[in-house]
């Protein structure tokens, strides 16, 4: 049993106690704020084991311990001690995505900000425009282009901050003027379009002349992506430079490959402006090219260009025009001006080493041999150019797309990564730092995706890559069976999506769904599988046009990314009928069966609304009804960013819409609990929403940062949300029974305590040591019991009390008494003991030391023995109740007698601490009173009688022995309490400690007797 038992108040969910749960009126709750919902922390889990995607790494070149990062969609991260610890500077802004970071040469403290990827995956996310920091990133300003939504580079002027150009590629998904070059001379309060081709394209790199800032060099970029494929390349693509600070701008064409181009990237000299490198796509010449005459002519050097349309970056040494570095792929390095290239020995064999997928660096200008190296896994820094490297992994940027949970105590979470494999590791551990990356493990390979554990065998975990790699891993041995279906020789192939979805049935766990163009059903955890019929639209691509070309005649980066199109992308089974099972396709197909899968009805064209064959996102069974489910549509891959969510209860005949609250941006996933109907959540590409009313209306969820929601799960047993993020890992929220209960009633009361889940004794346990402050550690959960309450106004103070079955009050919590929902942690414990003025009383350090302590270290009492304990909440002489069980530590193997003996014992000396306290404190008064008569005396030149000066010899005596005495009591009770960072005990006191006890105990009494003896 570890901490997530301290919230094991809630039966696993089974089917029957499905069926015979209440079903609430749909709409009829109260409603719920964004201020009621402020002290429900979620905790981070992690992991940081392996990062996630970085667009771009920049640091101070005369501190490079200062870095920043600009993630694909994690935020912005700041470090000002060369990556030992990071805080995050963007997460009070509405997008989490960024193409670039320009920091102003002449002012460090000037940062601009470019949101929207530049890679042009099918995952990318998308900005809103540019941002400026004047303080080192802690505040920003936004500063428009809202709507170019993609930003590949920002340039700025070497000695005036206020002039920047802005390199836009514009929306990825739709044709839109809003792309190109934008200058701005006033510090972004105006925008000038300097530099535009077309409505497809836009400007992916940007580079200045370092010895002329009005020379400028921009490679425009033709592209588009939709749901079906990919475009990545047309007439507009080339070279442009500009002399006069973007007024005019003319095409480079000299030894430019002729015809349609792809993506450019674009490196020049900071040793000889004249010199510049590209990397260039085209069908038939591409490849890396030089000029060395300012873009006059240029020369095709090598043929080198990996996968161009998600990496084609090139850079030059500072100090060294000749050595150029290409990432991609691999990690390639040139030292003659890119005639030649090597790879760089990242990485041995597959998965060991250094990640592959490299879009960005940065080379120390004062040691090339020292420089930073991000991409897909995060970051790396290198001493010796790229011959080793240190990983630096201490950020939680990981993509997930999927999750699952299992039902272990604590349960394990599992989910699949862009990028960096699929993992599982624990909610929470034993570990008094928390959980740390070690307890994280590798379950998967590739890009991760759906990952589900057999809820009554967690040996059974299915999972899968992209495409459609679907595996059965065995969690104990390591085992991996895989269990993709195949058709039959003389059949075509299946089609699978990237993120292809899989599901185990709750109803019987020996039954698996997967999905891809057919939904495939085994009845035998993946051993052999049915399948249906073909639930896609099955529309050709090949006859769809793309930037006016059909997908057939596409010759750049064709559908690079998109394997294929036309599957099932979310699958539902109902929770009250096994036979009633949904699927949504990539193609807009909302399809539903009711007699297990043999047949199927599309009710997609009755969802009016919403384009149609737009994305189906997730489709959810409800326990509401056979006929009820939630469906939700993700229209960002047409351009289109509005939310699209939608309830049927009527198997699809009829949808009515839900978006009441719901500000711009796709929804991905939507989540409905299983004991109050009404409390659904959402995850949309920028927040976490909430809804207590079935979606009629919603509220944005505080407390989280902006990134993509991508899945949600609700734990059926320990009643946690858990949230899988594509940009800032996992985060979990502990308890959702207060918002289950939330009701008109309930916020009509004056003062409500709600139910609180069964917490556990357990100690955590200091198993790691002197990790230094560079070392991640996910959050455990509370250390005791939550307690969460309602105040409908404020009042001038509250207090929760806990008392024993006895009616004995074992501890009083002065807690918040300003209106709204408040939770506070009883840590299982009685008071602590008294603190006396020579205890802790060593002056704090000037600075804040680090890490941050996860727990406090002063003083604690002793824990309470298991049973059932009555908590009040008192405000304004109002009072309310409930009780809560404490379990007692499953792994110890300790009586009910043992229990009880060690809370009698440690009771006992704290009764006993307490007075030795109190006669610290008269002894202190007493020694006063007498040192003052003494000083006195002596200073007016009078004779000290001896018994007043053996009074005081006898009053320094017996407050020694007092003062030992406590502190003896101190650390009899640590013993069993523990101290500091050390656990204790759950045993009952030995012998030794009750005789020491008695001892300790006599000698008090003995020195209250001697200071009662002493003259005053």
């Amino acid at each position: 049993m570890t901490p997530s038992a301290l919230r094991s108040a809630f039966p696993v969910l089974v089917v029957s106690w499905i069926l015979a749960a209440p079903s609430a009126v749909l709409g009829q709750a109260a409603a719920i704020t964004p201020q009621l919902l402020e002290d429900f922390r979620f905790r981070l889990i992690g992991p940081a084991v392996t990062g996630g995607r970085i667009h771009d790494v920049e640091a101070l070149p005369h501190d490079p311990s200062t870095i920043y990062l600009a993630t694909a969609s994690g935020g912005i991260w700041k470090s000002t001690n060369k990556g030992t610890t990071w805080m995050p500077i963007f997460d009070d802004q509405p997008v989490s995505t960024f193409g670039d970071l320009a920091i102003a040469p002449s002012d460090r403290d000037i940062i601009w900000a470019g949101t929207g990827e530049q890679q042009n995956r099918q995952s990318t996310s998308w900005g809103n425009g540019v941002y400026r920091s004047a303080d080192g990133g802690m505040t920003w300003t936004h500063l428009g282009l809202e709507n170019t939504r993609h930003i590949g580079r920002i340039r700025v002027h070497p000695t005036d901050p206020d002039i920047a150009y802005v390199a836009a590629l514009g929306n990825l998904w739709k044709p839109s003027p809003d792309r190109g070059v934008f200058k701005t001379e006033d510090g972004g309060e105006t925008w000038r379009k300097v530099l535009y081709v077309d409505t497809h394209t836009g400007v992916v790199d940007l580079v200045m002349d370092p010895s002329d800032p009005n020379t400028l060099y921009a490679a425009a970029y033709q592209r588009l992506r939709r749901t079906w494929g990919f475009n990545g390349g047309g007439p507009g693509s080339g070279i442009y430079k500009t002399s006069d600070g973007g007024r005019t701008w003319r095409e480079l064409t000299n030894g430019i490959p002729e015809g349609d181009k792809g993506r450019i990237g674009l490196a020049i000299a900071a040793t000889n402006p004249r010199v510049l490198n590209a990397t260039i796509e085209h069908e038939t010449e591409r490849g890396v090219y030089r000029t060395e005459d300012g873009g006059e002519s240029w020369e095709k050097t090598n043929r080198l260009n990996q996968r161009p349309m998600y990496y084609s970056h090139i850079y030059i040494d500072p100090t060294n025009e000749q050595r150029l570095y290409k990432l991609a792929t691999s990690f390639y390095k040139s030292e003659d001006g890119g005639k030649t290239f090597e790879t760089m020995p990242t990485r041995p064999t597959y998965d060991v080493g250094v990640h592959s997928d490299f879009h960005t660096m940065w080379i120390n200008p004062n040691n090339p041999e020292h420089f930073y190296l991000a991409g897909d896994a995060g970051l790396h820094e290198t001493w010796d150019m790229g011959m080793t490297f240190i990983r630096i992994n201490n950020i939680p940027i990981g993509q997930f797309y999927a999750i699952g949970a299992d039902m272990r105590e604590p349960y394990y979470v599992y989910g699949g990564m862009q990028d960096n494999h699929s993992w599982m590791g624990p909610s929470a551990t034993r570990h008094w730092i928390g959980i740390i990356n070690d307890d994280w493990r590798q379950i998967g390979f590739g890009d991760g995706m759906y990952w589900q554990p057999d809820p009554t065998n967690h040996k059974y975990v299915y999972g899968n890559a992209q495409n459609g790699n679907y595996t059965r891993l065995d969690a104990e041995t390591g085992d991996l069976l895989n269990i993709r279906p195949y058709p039959p020789r003389d059949e075509r192939s299946y089609r699978w999506d990237w993120v292809s979805p899989s599901l185990i049935s709750q109803h019987d766990p020996k039954v698996v769904y997967l999905g891809g163009n057919r939904l495939f059903i085994s009845r035998d955890r993946g051993v052999s599988w049915e399948r249906t019929e073909d639930l896609t639209r099955q529309i050709d691509r090949d006859t769809v046009r793309l930037m006016g070309v059909l997908g057939s005649d596409i010759t750049l980066s064709r559908n690079d990314g998109t394997s294929s199109f036309g599957e099932i992308v979310t699958i539902a089974e109902s929770p009250l009928d096994a036979n009633i099972l949904w699927v949504g396709t990539d193609d807009g197909n909302v399809q539903v069966s009711q007699d297990g899968g043999r047949s199927w009805t599309d009710m997609s064209r009755n969802v009016r609304g919403v384009p149609d064959g737009t994305y189906v996102s997730r489709v959810a069974a409800s326990v509401q009804a056979p006929g009820t489910a939630y469906v939700t549509f993700d229209a960002h891959r047409d351009g289109d960013f509005a939310p699209y969510v939608f309830r049927t209860s009527d198997f699809g005949r009829t949808w009515t819409p839900l978006t009441r609250g719901l500000p711009s941006g796709s929804v991905n996933v939507i989540v409905e609990h299983r004991e109050n109907p009404n409390l659904l959540f959402l995850g949309t590409e920028h927040a976490l929403f909430v809804s207590v009313d079935a979606g009629t209306h919603w509220v944005k969820v505080p407390n989280l940062p902006p990134t993509l929601y991508d899945d949600l799960l609700i734990h059926p047993r320990d009643n946690d949300l858990i949230v899988g993020t594509h940009g800032r890992s996992i985060w979990i929220l502990d308890d959702l029974g207060p918002l289950v209960e939330w009701s008109r009633g309930v916020a009509a009361a004056d003062v409500h305590l709600f139910s609180i889940s069964a917490a556990t004794i357990m100690q955590y346990w200091k198993d790691t040591s002197y990790r230094g402050q560079a070392a991640y550690a996910g959050e455990n959960p509370p250390d005791g019991a939550i307690v969460t309450y309602y105040l409908r106004e404020d009042n001038d103070g509250a207090q929760v009390t806990i008392s024993n079955a006895r009616g004995e009050m074992v501890r009083r919590l002065e807690v918040p008494g300003a209106r709204g929902m408040h939770r506070v942690v009883w840590d299982l414990r009685h008071e602590p003991p008294p603190v006396g003025s020579s205890q802790f009383g060593q002056q704090r350090p000037a600075q804040e030391v680090l890490p941050v302590l996860p727990h406090p270290v002063g003083p604690r009492g002793p824990f309470v023995s298991p049973g059932t304990y009555t908590v009040t909440l008192e405000a304004d002489g109002m009072r309310a109740s409930q009780s809560v069980i404490v379990k007692g530590d499953p792994l110890m193997p300790l009586t009910e007698a043992d229990w009880q003996a060690r809370e009698e014992f440690l009771v006992s000396i704290l009764q006993t601490q307490h007075r030795a306290t109190e006669a610290i404190e008269r002894g202190t008064s007493l020694r006063r009173q007498l040192v003052s008569r003494r000083d006195s005396l002596e200073g007016a030149g009078a004779e000290v009688p001896t018994p007043l000066a053996a009074a005081v010899d006898s009053a320094q005596a017996v407050a020694r022995r007092l003062q030992r005495l406590r502190g003896q009591l101190s650390g009899l009770a640590n013993q069993l309490n523990g101290s500091g960072v050390r656990q204790g005990s759950l045993y009952p006191p030995t012998e030794t400690q009750m005789r020491r006890k008695g001892e300790m105990e006599r000698a008090l009494g003995e020195a209250i007797a001697a200071l009662g003896k002493i003259r005053r």
